[in-house]
């Protein structure tokens, strides 16, 4: 009999649990099809600037926030929301994305990555396709809910603050 070959990890000589031995609360299947919803919600909030609505029940109470843009710390999905609906969820008219998914068992993540095709148009109509890589890792609680959102992208990519400009430019002509 051949024994487990990571059953010598899963304890530590003083007989401290290691991480083998976290107890899995998503699995690969959930994980995926979490990404799935998550995207699907995400990619919904553009057009009309509803990630409130489009992504309720998604978040925990708290949420630790890392991103790229400078928005950071701990905060309420109402607080990400305000945040969003100010920024991208203004700017962003489309989101194209069709994420690669990893889904790390063992620290219930999901992480999904890929390029990514922004219309930054600040809802005027005006064109300004941008693209950009883009990289999410989202960690879940006990509960199912996401506890823990960090976004990756390139925040100085010279065509998109390009863009972000001239759609200010013209936000503010329009006022």
């Amino acid at each position: 009999r051949r024994p487990n070959a990571l059953a010598r990890f899963d304890r530590r000589v003083d007989n401290r649990p290691t991480p083998f031995t976290h107890i899995m609360t998503i699995t690969i299947e959930t994980g995926e099809a979490e990404a799935a919803k998550f995207h699907a919600a995400f990619a919904a909030g553009f057009a009309a600037n509803n990630h409130a609505e489009t992504l309720a029940g998604m978040l925990a109470e708290k949420v630790d926030v890392e991103w790229s843009d400078g928005f950071v710390g701990e905060k309420t999905p109402s607080e990400i929301f305000e945040q969003f609906g100010k920024s991208w969820g203004f700017m962003v008219s489309n989101f194209l994305w069709s994420p690669d998914t990893i889904v790390d068992t063992s620290n219930d993540k999901i992480i999904m990555y890929g390029r990514l095709i922004i219309n930054i148009d600040g809802k005027l109509g005006s064109p300004n396709l941008i693209d950009n890589k883009l990289s999410f890792v989202l960690k879940y609680d006990s509960a199912g809910k996401i506890c823990q959102w960090t976004g990756y992208w390139d925040n100085t990519y010279a065509p998109m603050l390009e863009a972000l400009g001239k759609v200010s430019a013209a936000l503010e002509a329009a006022k």
